[in-house]
């Protein structure tokens, strides 16, 4: 106030109000200048909620990737244990026979065959005796050889075991690293989402882009529904369905319908749809039957898939993990669309789910079913 009443005072202006002027144009233009270059610095927080939630996906399937090579694995390396201890009981009953064998050639060789061979009557039983020799000899040698075939089985065997044991190893690894890479991922999610409550005007330019989301889809339905007018599901009764739909996901209602304050920041907004409570990976169950007009990523929303019911009804299933289904698709009442993710806003998992009337959102608790019934 000193400032203004200095640069306006009468005595002031009268030396020289144009040399003022300058000087005040001069500063405005400084001052908006660094607005701009403020701006300019500023990224959206959406689109960073948005890639900590991609990258958390992405280090939630590599994390699933490796607990399922983890889980084939133990079950190989059990079922080649199961093997070498077969293989190895065959192979001491193996070993106890060529045991008693090699004690017989050992009498054998103390002349135990020639003296068979001499004990011959006549040339008839000679030949017999040398047949009967040379069958026990290759009986001995097929012995051997099945003997020496087994250990070779059993050293490939616990060769493959101990490069299971390493896989193994080299997955549990890798798991332990992603859990800390999903910490980490958490961590700078959490440290974002603090630092965007922590200041309000942060919080409501994200309430501004989430409006602004909102109402761009609100124009994709409007072109949706100009683009698949000749193939727009012949669904008819939608509307009769009022207070008689199945719930997407059971779980608590975390942000209801329409107009309420933010209760940290007293902040005016209008939720579209509902935020139900939902464990991460629940299925999402599609409330009717109708054809999918929208299976992507959509900015604000995640996740998107949206179901057209016939008659300008449509159903919005939103901050998905995975989708189901894609553009085109027919889907049966209580079908699943997807599995449930975690919301970019309320850092919890949970799905979002509206109902839209020729692009209008209306409240999605008169249509769903009393959760007592």
């Amino acid at each position: 106030m000193f400032l203004l009443s200095a640069h306006f005072s009468p005595s002031f202006a009268s030396k020289n109000p144009k040399r003022e002027l300058k000087k005040i144009e001069k500063r405005l233009r400084t001052e908006k200048r660094k607005i701009e270059q403020a701006i300019e610095k500023e990224k959206s927080i959406l689109t960073e909620i948005e890639n900590t939630n991609k990258a958390l996906r992405k280090k939630h399937e590599e994390l699933k990737h490796y607990n399922k090579r983890l889980t084939n694995t133990n079950s190989e390396i059990d079922k080649l244990n199961e093997e070498i201890l077969l293989l190895d009981k065959k192979l001491g009953d193996r070993k106890d026979i060529l045991k008693t064998r090699l004690r017989s050639l050992y009498k054998q060789q103390h002349g135990i065959i020639a003296d068979v061979l001499i004990s011959a009557r006549d040339y008839h039983d000679l030949i017999k005796k040398i047949r009967y020799i040379s069958f026990i000899a290759d009986h001995d040698n097929r012995l051997i050889e099945s003997y020496n075939s087994g250990m070779e089985e059993l050293s490939g065997k616990m060769a493959r075991l101990e490069g299971l044991r390493k896989d193994l190893e080299s997955s549990r690894k890798k798991i332990r690293i992603k859990t800390v890479e999903m910490k980490k991922e958490r961590e700078k999610k959490d440290q974002l989402l603090a630092s965007i409550k922590s200041k309000r005007g942060s919080y409501e330019k994200m309430v501004k882009e989430l409006e602004e989301s909102s109402k761009n889809l609100r124009e994709l339905i409007k072109k949706i529904e100009i683009r698949k007018k000749a193939a727009r599901y012949a669904g008819k009764g939608f509307g009769k369905q009022r207070g008689r739909l199945p719930w997407p996901v059971v779980g608590k209602v975390l942000v209801p319908f329409g107009r309420h304050n933010d209760p940290e920041y007293n902040i005016p907004t209008f939720r579209k749809g509902i935020e139900i409570k939902a464990d991460l990976g629940t299925a999402v169950l599609a409330v009717a039957g109708g054809r999918v007009v929208y299976a992507d990523w959509f900015k604000g929303y995640g996740l998107l898939v949206i179901v057209d019911h016939g008659d300008g009804y449509h159903t919005l299933y939103a901050n998905l993990s995975e989708i189901f289904h894609k553009t085109g698709d027919i889907i049966k009442r209580r079908q699943a669309v997807g599995k449930a993710g975690e919301s970019g806003v309320l850092n919890v998992p949970s799905l979002y789910f509206e109902i839209r009337h020729k692009g209008k959102p209306v409240d999605p608790l008169k249509w769903l079913r009393n959760m007592k019934n």
